[in-house]
């Protein structure tokens, strides 16, 4: 085999294999489950009452989701014991983020592959390759 031949040859299992990869991804993020978009973190603060035990550095602690919308950050408290199903979706979302990167990475050196691929297989001008 020519090595040009061999070239193409690698470059065409290479292409097969990242065409493998998109699927996983795909299948990845295609799979069921809400998602939020949002951030979940503990609030520490001071209520203002003159006679509260956070006036002497105890501070309130609560659970908050964090949601942009319209370019304005909105706070919403957690119940402390029953919102494991939110703490999930939240999760879901960046673990949705992560893969979708993870995809568009895949896509761009699928396409270079093809790219080089079509290099190589180029006619020369006057002849055949």
């Amino acid at each position: 085999m020519s090595a040009q031949r061999e070239r193409e040859s690698k470059l065409r299992l290479e292409i097969l294999r990242r065409r493998e990869c998109l699927g996983m991804l795909l299948g990845r993020l295609l799979g069921p489950g809400a998602l939020i978009a949002g951030s979940i973190y503990s609030r520490r603060r001071r209520c203002g009452k003159p006679q509260c035990r956070c006036v002497e550095g105890q501070l309130h602690q609560d659970r908050v989701l964090a949601i942009r919308r319209a370019g304005v950050v909105v706070v919403r408290c957690l119940d402390p014991i029953g919102d494991a199903a939110t703490e999930e979706a939240v999760v879901a979302w960046r673990l949705f983020r992560r893969q979708r990167h993870k995809l568009v990475e895949a896509c761009q050196a699928l396409v270079q592959a093809v790219d080089r691929l079509g290099r190589l297989r180029q006619a020369k001008p006057g002849g055949l390759r």
